[in-house]
């Protein structure tokens, strides 16, 4: 399959999501924007990290995002790495959801922190859930001193999101943010995280 006609199958995709209608003019849009920006899958090793974007979260993702980058630069490898957030990439929708789904379906690797299940990244984490995403995901999320306040964090449906990654070895904890840490190892790339 050619660079043209991925991206005309992405774009096949987006044009079938319910509510979103694709005019020329968009379709234009999204493969210009397609070979501009997202390009950058293409020659790197790509890391889309997921999870809460509020402002106490969002300098853990950033921090997984950034160490991302600095392991690979600092490594022999001649392989790159481009780490992001969703809001580091272009906008080739208007819909989040369509975005979301286009990012998840070009990215290598996708990483999930996660502190609780209140907000956009709990639907994140059950579109991810499927086969095709599985295998390339992993999840780091926080755990909390009682039960008490465990089960206050994480809705029934989350939790056992998290507890299906442990059993396939793809789950990870951390326990405070003054402790924050990931580390995930990989035969190609260990990752360690401090915050």
């Amino acid at each position: 399959m050619t660079n043209d006609d991925a991206t005309r199958a992405v774009i096949d995709k987006l044009g079938d999501q319910p509510g979103e209608t694709l005019t020329p003019e968009r379709i234009e849009a999204i493969q210009t924007a397609m070979h501009e920006g997202l390009g950058r899958f293409i020659n790197n090793t790509s890391y889309f990290v997921l999870g809460s974007y509020g402002e106490e979260e969002r300098p853990r993702l950033e921090a997984v995002r950034d160490q991302l980058v600095s392991d690979a630069a600092a490594s022999d490898s001649d392989d790159g790495v481009d780490a992001f957030l969703m809001d580091d990439i272009l906008d080739v929708s208007e819909f989040f959801t369509s975005k979301f789904k286009l990012l998840v379906s070009y990215a290598d690797h996708i990483v999930g922190v996660y502190e609780h299940s209140q907000g956009g990244h709990a639907w994140e984490a059950g579109y991810i859930d499927q086969p095709t995403y599985r295998k390339r995901t992993r999840a780091f999320y926080r755990i909390y001193e009682t039960e008490e306040e465990q089960y206050a964090a994480y809705d029934g449906m989350f939790a056992h999101y998290l507890l299906s990654m442990e059993r396939v070895d793809r789950a990870y904890t951390w326990t405070t943010p003054k402790n924050f840490v990931i580390v995930w190892r990989t035969p190609t790339r260990p990752i360690d995280v401090l915050c």
